[in-house]
């Protein structure tokens, strides 16, 4: 999935996080959870098939969750509350202190996590390329 966006890439990782499936109401983070979400879509017949374009990519999920992982604290909320548990921008300003009003400060904080997330993944990129190229000249 590496010539995907990072966005692309994040809504890649949110499918992953919360399973797999469509974005849920952000009511469960727990696996049962999920389950019982999903179960719950089936019964109201709002069952999403998965397209060729819905297909999860494990490994970009997993480099990306990595590069999460190495964020500011507020930025890593920003993102989970955003594209995990697909809450609504006034919660997320609630919850992390972001003032509310004019929106254009939730979008700007935003577009600066996901800078920053694109950033960290360029540098696990080239520190994986230079890996491979040393490997490669040991093994020459």
């Amino acid at each position: 999935m590496k010539s995907n966006s990072t966005k692309e890439r994040i809504s890649n990782w949110a499918r992953w996080a919360r399973g797999g499936g469509p974005v849920s109401s952000g009511r469960s983070l727990t696996g049962t959870g999920n389950v019982c979400d999903r179960m719950r879509v089936a019964a109201e017949g709002d069952l999403h098939i998965l397209s060729s374009g819905d297909r999860l990519d494990g490994e970009d999920a997993a480099r990306v969750e990595q590069a999460w992982k190495r964020l500011p604290p507020k930025h890593r909320e920003l993102l989970r509350w955003h594209y995990i548990r697909n809450a609504n921008p006034q919660l997320i300003c609630r919850r992390l202190g972001i003032k509310p009003r004019p929106t254009s400060i939730f979008d700007i904080e935003l577009a600066r996590a996901e800078a920053e997330l694109a950033r960290v993944l360029a540098e696990q990129a080239n520190a994986d390329l230079s890996n491979r190229i040393a490997h490669a000249r040991e093994a020459a």
